[in-house]
C-alpha cells in the first residue's frame, strides 16, 4: 500500500485506468480499517457488528465484505492494521537517534504517546480473546512478538557496539523484560486513566533498563 510522504503528502500515481482502481480499492480498504479501528476501540470485540463499522466507513455491507469476506477476517486485518501503525509511529520516533542509548529513550516516549492515544485497547481485547480462541492467540502472539523484536534490536544494537548489559542477561531477555513490564502499565492505564502514574511509572522502566545496559 502507497503512503503519504513524510511531508503529509499524497503519493503521485500512474494514470492509467487500472492503477486509479487499484488505488481507489487500496484507498476504501483503508478507510474500512480505519473505521473498524475507531469502532472496535469504542465497544470491543464482542459488541462490534458489521453494519455499525459500515456506517462509521460511510459505507454500504455489501462494500465491506467484498472487501474482507467477513466480520472476523476485517477484525484480524484491523489488528494487523493497528499494529502497523504503532510499529511506523516507534520507528519513525526512534530515526535519527544516535545511540542505542538515545534509540531507547525516544521509544519510551513516543510509547508514552501511544499510551495516551489508547491503542492498547485491541491488544488487551485480542489476548483475552486469545484464552479460549486459537487464531486470536496466534495474532496475540504475532503482536508482542513485534514488540519484543523491537526493543530486542535496540539492545543488540548497545551489545554489538561494545555495550554490556547487566550479569546474566541477553538482549532478548532483556527486551522480553521490558516489553512485559510496560505492558501491565500500559493496562492499568488502559483500565484506570491515571496519565501521572503511567507517565511516572515508564520513566522508572526506563531508568531501569538504562542501568541494566550499563547507560548513565
Amino acid at each position: 500500500m502507497r503512503t503519504a510522504d513524510r511531508n503529509g503528502n499524497a503519493p503521485a500515481f500512474a494514470d492509467d485506468v487500472g492503477a486509479h482502481e487499484a488505488t481507489a480499492g487500496e484507498q476504501r480498504r483503508e478507510k474500512i480499517l480505519a473505521a473498524s479501528w475507531l469502532v472496535l476501540k469504542e465497544v470491543g470485540f464482542e459488541k462490534i457488528t458489521t453494519r455499525r463499522i459500515a456506517e462509521a466507513a460511510g459505507i454500504n455491507i455489501a462494500t465491506l465484505h467484498y472487501h474482507f469476506g467477513s466480520k472476523e477476517a476485517l477484525l484480524i486485518e484491523t489488528i494487523r492494521y493497528a499494529q502497523r501503525w504503532a510499529s511506523r509511529q516507534m520507528r519513525d520516533g526512534v530515526e535519527g537517534a544516535r545511540s542505542p542509548g538515545e534509540m531507547l529513550d525516544r521509544a519510551f516516549a513516543v510509547t508514552w504517546e501511544l499510551v495516551q492515544a489508547r491503542p492498547g485497547i485491541l491488544r488487551f481485547d485480542l489476548a483475552v480473546r486469545g484464552f479460549r480462541d486459537d487464531e486470536a492467540r496466534r495474532e496475540a502472539e504475532s503482536v508482542y512478538s513485534a514488540y519484543r523484536g523491537f526493543v530486542t534490536e535496540i539492545i543488540r544494537a548497545h551489545v554489538d557496539s561494545g555495550g554490556a548489559l547487566a550479569d546474566g542477561l541477553t538482549a532478548e531477555t532483556l527486551g522480553d523484560y521490558v516489553v512485559a513490564t510496560v505492558d501491565g502499565i500500559v493496562l492499568h492505564h488502559t483500565l484506570f486513566g491515571d496519565d501521572a502514574a503511567a507517565e511516572r511509572n515508564l520513566n522508572l522502566v526506563r531508568r531501569h533498563v538504562l542501568e541494566l545496559m550499563h547507560i548513565p
